[in-house]
Protein backbone atom coordinates (compact mmCIF):
# COMPACT_ATOMS: atom_id res chain seq x y z
CA UNK A 1 0.00 0.00 0.00
CA UNK A 2 3.16 2.29 0.00
CA UNK A 3 3.36 5.73 -1.12
CA UNK A 4 6.24 6.11 -3.11
CA UNK A 5 6.65 9.97 -1.79
CA UNK A 6 6.36 8.54 2.27
CA UNK A 7 8.71 5.45 3.47
CA UNK A 8 5.83 4.62 5.67
CA UNK A 9 2.18 4.47 5.18
CA UNK A 10 0.89 5.26 8.67
CA UNK A 11 2.97 6.63 12.48
CA UNK A 12 1.09 5.17 15.33
CA UNK A 13 0.97 8.09 17.94
CA UNK A 14 -0.47 6.49 21.38
CA UNK A 15 -0.43 6.15 25.36
CA UNK A 16 2.09 3.84 26.09
CA UNK A 17 -0.64 2.88 28.59
CA UNK A 18 -2.59 1.51 25.61
CA UNK A 19 0.71 -0.72 23.96
CA UNK A 20 -0.94 -3.78 24.59
CA UNK A 21 -4.00 -3.32 22.61
CA UNK A 22 -1.77 -0.88 19.77
CA UNK A 23 0.62 -3.18 19.29
CA UNK A 24 -1.69 -6.38 20.43
CA UNK A 25 -4.61 -5.24 18.23
CA UNK A 26 -3.96 -2.60 15.91
CA UNK A 27 -0.36 -2.70 14.53
CA UNK A 28 -1.44 -6.12 13.32
CA UNK A 29 -4.42 -5.47 11.44
CA UNK A 30 -3.02 -2.76 9.57
CA UNK A 31 0.36 -4.79 8.72
CA UNK A 32 -1.87 -7.35 7.72
CA UNK A 33 -3.62 -4.88 5.55
CA UNK A 34 -1.03 -4.54 3.97
CA UNK A 35 0.70 -1.23 5.04
CA UNK A 36 3.87 -0.57 6.51
CA UNK A 37 3.34 0.89 10.19
CA UNK A 38 6.43 3.11 11.62
CA UNK A 39 6.19 2.62 15.84
CA UNK A 40 8.17 3.78 18.34
CA UNK A 41 9.24 0.52 20.04
CA UNK A 42 10.42 -0.90 16.96
CA UNK A 43 11.28 1.84 14.71
CA UNK A 44 12.88 4.86 16.50
CA UNK A 45 16.88 4.17 16.13
CA UNK A 46 18.65 3.57 19.06
CA UNK A 47 21.21 6.54 20.03
CA UNK A 48 18.52 9.12 18.36
CA UNK A 49 16.81 11.55 20.95
CA UNK A 50 12.63 10.64 20.71
CA UNK A 51 11.94 13.68 20.10
CA UNK A 52 14.23 13.43 16.74
CA UNK A 53 12.38 10.17 16.10
CA UNK A 54 8.98 11.52 16.53
CA UNK A 55 9.72 14.05 13.88
CA UNK A 56 11.24 11.82 11.58
CA UNK A 57 8.18 9.41 11.47
CA UNK A 58 5.33 12.18 11.57
CA UNK A 59 7.19 13.33 8.09
CA UNK A 60 8.07 10.13 6.97
CA UNK A 61 4.87 8.63 6.99
CA UNK A 62 1.93 9.89 4.81
CA UNK A 63 -0.39 9.34 8.17
CA UNK A 64 -0.25 9.57 11.87
CA UNK A 65 -2.79 7.55 13.78
CA UNK A 66 -3.59 9.29 16.69
CA UNK A 67 -5.27 6.70 19.39
CA UNK A 68 -7.34 8.30 21.50
CA UNK A 69 -7.84 7.68 25.02
CA UNK A 70 -7.81 9.37 28.52
CA UNK A 71 -4.61 8.50 28.78
CA UNK A 72 -3.41 9.77 25.36
CA UNK A 73 -5.15 13.54 25.75
CA UNK A 74 -3.49 13.97 28.80
CA UNK A 75 0.03 13.11 27.66
CA UNK A 76 2.45 15.74 26.46
CA UNK A 77 4.50 13.61 24.29
CA UNK A 78 0.96 12.34 22.16
CA UNK A 79 0.40 15.95 22.16
CA UNK A 80 3.57 16.55 20.51
CA UNK A 81 3.38 14.03 18.40
CA UNK A 82 -0.08 15.29 16.79
CA UNK A 83 0.95 18.55 17.03
CA UNK A 84 3.82 18.09 14.67
CA UNK A 85 1.20 15.95 12.00
CA UNK A 86 -0.73 18.86 12.41
CA UNK A 87 1.73 21.61 11.41
CA UNK A 88 2.07 19.90 8.49
CA UNK A 89 -1.31 19.99 7.31
CA UNK A 90 -2.81 22.63 9.06
CA UNK A 91 -6.05 22.69 6.83
CA UNK A 92 -6.17 18.92 6.95
CA UNK A 93 -6.28 18.93 3.00
CA UNK A 94 -4.15 15.84 3.30
CA UNK A 95 -5.67 14.01 5.79
CA UNK A 96 -2.21 13.82 8.00
CA UNK A 97 -3.32 13.18 11.41
CA UNK A 98 -6.27 10.72 11.80
CA UNK A 99 -7.66 10.30 14.96
CA UNK A 100 -9.22 6.76 16.03
CA UNK A 101 -11.42 6.20 18.93
CA UNK A 102 -9.77 3.40 21.76
CA UNK A 103 -11.58 4.80 24.79
CA UNK A 104 -14.13 7.62 25.22
CA UNK A 105 -12.50 10.39 26.48
CA UNK A 106 -12.67 14.79 26.23
CA UNK A 107 -11.30 15.14 22.82
CA UNK A 108 -9.12 18.78 22.33
CA UNK A 109 -10.86 21.21 20.79
CA UNK A 110 -8.22 21.33 18.23
CA UNK A 111 -8.64 17.17 17.55
CA UNK A 112 -12.42 17.38 17.57
CA UNK A 113 -12.21 19.35 14.45
CA UNK A 114 -11.09 16.56 12.69
CA UNK A 115 -13.56 13.48 12.10
CA UNK A 116 -12.35 10.43 14.11
CA UNK A 117 -13.28 6.71 13.67
CA UNK A 118 -14.72 5.07 16.26
CA UNK A 119 -13.09 1.70 16.72
CA UNK A 120 -14.26 0.81 20.09
CA UNK A 121 -16.13 -1.72 19.38
CA UNK A 122 -13.65 -3.25 17.26
CA UNK A 123 -15.85 -4.54 14.80
CA UNK A 124 -15.29 -5.92 11.51
CA UNK A 125 -16.59 -3.08 9.93
CA UNK A 126 -15.24 -0.63 12.12
CA UNK A 127 -11.56 -1.79 11.09
CA UNK A 128 -12.71 -1.75 7.30
CA UNK A 129 -14.02 1.83 7.37
CA UNK A 130 -10.33 2.20 8.94
CA UNK A 131 -8.55 0.79 6.50
CA UNK A 132 -10.79 2.46 3.50
CA UNK A 133 -9.81 5.94 5.28
CA UNK A 134 -6.00 5.20 5.04
CA UNK A 135 -6.03 4.00 1.57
Amino acid sequence: MSNREFRYDAFISYSHTDLEWVRGRLLPVLEESGFSVAIDFRDFRAGATGVEEMQRCVMESNRTIAVLSPQYVLSEWSKFENVMAQVLDPGAIQRRLMPILHEACNIPLRLKILQYRDVRSQSSADWALLIRDLI
